[in-house]
């Protein structure tokens, strides 16, 4: 995408976050334009700062881009948490649909920037490393608080339109703040291992180009597909020419090779550590559940020792004491349920990146011995 093209997409999308979220809080609609404004105005000065250096312009667009995303993520934060904290309905969630998706293509936008911003002296090298090392975290988050929002409201007008679901909602919507917690760590772990996929489907792309141009064939250990069929040396997008370009680079710089290698390898690792905290976390989240529940129901009990009142209002008060039981049970059920699927596609994705990162790791050697 050409970096004009790139400044107007964003300006119109910063445009329609703006008049979306002034429409959701009811203020004036000409205050719209003030952040509008604003966004052209940097955008512009970064143009003229950058003409000959395009990061500049690049990063600028960045910071603007995450600046509406997490405004956008607050305003829908806001009817969630009421729907959540005070039961709240969510009647008019269906105005916050265009500001939803906005935001979601606003995060897009911002991944293709980040994949789009120079590496410095070592561009190739920096390139290869940020695709191992997947989705920058904050943003990451704050799209997963944006996730997070949209499904709790939801659960919300599902509830309000179709009477067989409250048996599923009611455990996400009136359990208190861990199942959001929950969904919240989950959808961040999801964008985080989906991000890691989607670049790990470009490098694998990347190699199959690379060893059709190369008349290569492919090792013992190679990724599934790239053995036949693979598409000539034309075809491939830019992002699959930029990565061929990087492989080339790194098969090139013998001397370095094995200490670009180690790079690689090292920001593969340290890319699963929040991932690995998050599969930890959700799970924990429903244990601490299960002992607040418990411990709820068991003041309710003590307090019903305790008092002096007779048989005749022991049912309802039985009743009332018990209820904290259903936050123990149904944050657990949440938090292992979610935190199966996160584990697997942890696993899955890990074991895809990692034969892709030896595949290319053989490849380029053999390049180098070969040179």
């Amino acid at each position: 995408m050409p970096i004009p093209v790139a400044l107007v997409f964003y300006v119109v999308l910063l445009a329609l976050v703006s008049v979306n979220i002034v429409h959701v809080l009811d203020w004036p609609l000409w205050s719209a334009l003030v952040p509008t404004v604003a966004a052209a105005g940097t955008a512009t000065i970064g143009a003229r700062a950058g003409a000959n250096r395009p990061s500049v312009l690049l990063r600028c667009l960045l910071v603007l881009g995450i600046i509406g995303l997490v405004a956008t993520a607050g305003a829908l934060a806001l009817p969630a948490w009421q729907v959540i904290g005070s039961g709240a309905s969510a009647s008019e969630a269906g105005r916050l649909a265009p500001m939803f998706v906005a935001a979601l293509a606003l995060y897009g936008a911002n991944l293709w920037l980040d994949a789009a911003l120079s590496g410095g002296e070592r561009e190739e090298l920096e390139r290869l490393a940020r695709l191992f090392s997947g989705p920058r975290l904050f943003p990451s988050l704050v799209a997963a608080l944006l996730l997070t929002a949209g499904f709790v409201l939801a659960l919300e007008w599902c509830s309000e339109s179709f009477e067989g679901s409250h048996v599923v909602t009611h455990r996400f919507l009136e359990r208190g703040i861990i199942p959001p917690v929950t969904v919240l760590l989950f959808f961040w772990g999801l964008i985080l291992l989906s991000g890691k996929r989607w670049n790990g489907w470009f490098l694998r792309r990347a190699l199959r180009r690379w060893r059709s141009s190369t008349g290569a064939g492919p090792h013992p250990g190679a990724p599934p597909g790239a053995a036949s069929g693979a598409p000539p040396a034309s075809e491939g997008g830019s992002v699959t020419g930029t990565i061929v370009a990087g492989l080339r680079a790194l098969a090139a710089d013998g001397g370095r090779l094995d200490e670009s290698l180690r790079l690689l390898w090292r920001r593969y690792e340290e890319s699963y550590l929040v991932p690995r905290y998050i599969s930890w976390a959700v799970p924990i989240l429903g244990f601490i559940g299960t002992v607040l529940g418990i411990s709820l129901a068991a003041d309710g009990i003590r307090r019903i020792i305790s008092s002096d009142a007779g048989l005749a209002g022991l049912s309802s008060d039985l009743s009332g004491a018990i209820a904290p039981l259903g936050i123990a049970f149904d944050t657990t059920l949440i938090a292992l349920s979610l935190s199966v699927l996160l584990t697997g596609l942890l696993a899955l994705v890990q074991r895809g990146e990692e034969r892709t990162l030896a595949a290319l790791e053989w490849e380029v050697r053999e390049a180098n011995r070969a040179r």
